[in-house]
């Protein structure tokens, strides 16, 4: 990790200024916020599956919701199916975002995870324990940056100090009042913190920070690049590895880096697939439903069965595009265990290049382009092959999406990219740009031409 923090994160506003330009965003009405959609075609995955759709709820006993508050926050409170016959324990998930979780008439948006459902048909199917959790909601407005963001940003905004409050809120006076109101299990054995986007940064930072109180973390699609991605370096920083299990994820659509916060946790001694696990979800947006759609899975970390096997695979294929040291087309392993748990294995992949006179894929899984066309590969775990078919064009229509969102001059297929108005726009330096398309080259999708003082003429291979 180097510690050019600005450099490393300078490109992600581009990227994301360029799909809100192309696509559209959704965002957050209580925070500045705003996340991106894809502008381009859903990628190819091969021997897709079924195990991360919707829970039926068939025949599952139903667990109830009700809302109280403790002071002036509202707490969403979720009790198994049977609770009120029983005299038994539970493990406690506490959740951010409380109002999203179980009801839309609640949710900022008009949407929710449906998470008592999920649990409902995880228990009936003996997937998991029966849990209690307890949705803490947020406040409204630019609070709600304050008290998730651990760091200051001024675009958020954010000041650190806020969020350091309510995390002490949270462990002193949320979690003793649970507590003391519901049969939980009160150790930090038996909680688990979880959030999605500002939300799942405070749960990975409270987590990490507090592993006396807590022994799982649910971070889904964290917005990674708040406070220049400071979240990175402050995790490098520290020293030892606490007892933990922490669940990460990211959509493919969302246009913000998850790779970098695996590699730091793995080099805190953090194993994938036994207390760490990853997923990129080639369909994933910035919303409720795609939280939905993954949930089960830290959900079972947390609560259910240890996984024993694979029982599917699921290749798909996504562009990482942060910076000059980081842009990447990079082919996606997602399994499904025996236990329901959805994730993507990044280590002990092999992948063969079938047509190797097209192009090639390194041990990391990520590829390059020598010719205009499609790339067949056989990707290969625990003795399972699929072939998958990394579409060449597909990528040439993302890196003209990407190219025509600066300042350029085109010609068919040769784009004259102005140096000195595309910083303008971008708020860089042309030296950065130039860097960018120079590193982009690599990949294979086009050839740079000619360079010049405020010119950069590139040409984009196609069939």
């Amino acid at each position: 990790m180097h510690s050019n923090g600005l450099f490393r994160w300078s490109f992600l506003g581009f990227a994301v200024l360029v799909l809100l330009a192309l696509s559209g965003c959704s965002s957050y009405e209580n925070v500045n916020e705003k996340v991106a959609t894809s502008p381009t075609p859903n990628p190819t995955i091969s021997n897709t599956s079924n195990a991360s759709e919707n829970p039926t709820n068939v025949g599952a006993a139903k667990g109830t919701v009700h809302i109280e508050n403790i002071g002036e926050r509202r707490i969403f409170v979720y009790l198994p199916a049977g609770y009120e016959a029983d005299s038994e324990r539970y493990p406690v998930v506490y959740m951010h975002d409380g109002q999203n979780i179980f009801n839309t008439n609640t949710s900022s948006l008009g949407k929710e995870w449906r998470v008592e459902e999920i649990i409902d048909q995880l228990v009936a199917d003996g997937t998991m324990e029966k849990v209690i959790v307890i949705g803490v909601a947020s406040s409204d407005g630019s609070e709600r940056g304050m008290e998730y963001v651990p760091f200051p940003d001024e675009s958020i905004p954010s000041d650190g100090a806020s969020a350091a409050e309510f995390t002490q809120y949270f462990i002193n006076t949320v979690i003793p009042y649970v507590d003391g109101a519901y049969r939980t299990i009160p150790d930090r054995d038996h909680r688990m913190i979880m959030g999605s986007s500002f939300g799942a940064i405070q749960a990975l930072w409270m987590g990490y920070q507090h592993p006396e109180t807590f022994s799982a973390i649910g971070a889904l699609s964290p917005a990674t690049w708040v406070s220049n991605g400071r979240l990175l370096d402050e995790l490098a920083k520290e020293s030892g590895k606490p007892a933990l299990k922490i669940w990460l994820d990211m959509g493919v659509t969302e246009g913000m880096p998850i790779d970098p916060l695996v590699t730091v946790l793995k080099s805190k001694g953090f194993v994938l697939g036994k207390d760490l696990f990853f997923q990129m979800d080639p369909l994933g947006t910035h919303e409720e439903k795609s939280w939905n759609r993954r949930v089960h899975s830290p959900l079972i970390m947390f609560a259910g069965k240890e996984a024993g096997q694979t029982i599917k695979h699921e290749v798909s294929d996504y562009l990482t595009l942060i910076g000059p040291e980081a842009i990447d087309i990079r082919l996606n392993l997602l399994v499904t265990m025996d236990n329901g748990m959805d994730f993507t294995i990044l280590d002990g992949v092999e992948y063969q290049v079938l047509n190797p006179e097209v192009g090639q894929v390194d041990k990391a899984g990520k590829v390059s382009f020598l010719k205009p066309e499609s790339l067949k590969v056989n990707v290969s775990f625990q003795g399972v092959t699929e072939e998958h078919l990394v579409n060449y064009e597909h990528y040439v229509k993302v890196f003209k999406v990407y190219v025509k969102s600066l300042d350029v001059d085109e010609h068919g297929d040769e784009f004259s990219i102005n140096l000195k108005a595309s910083a303008r726009k971008i708020n860089s330096t042309p030296e950065y740009i130039t860097a960018l398309v120079s590193a982009a080259e690599k990949i294979g999708i086009y050839k740079i031409k000619e360079t010049q003082e405020d010119v950069i003429r590139i040409i984009f291979t196609t069939k």
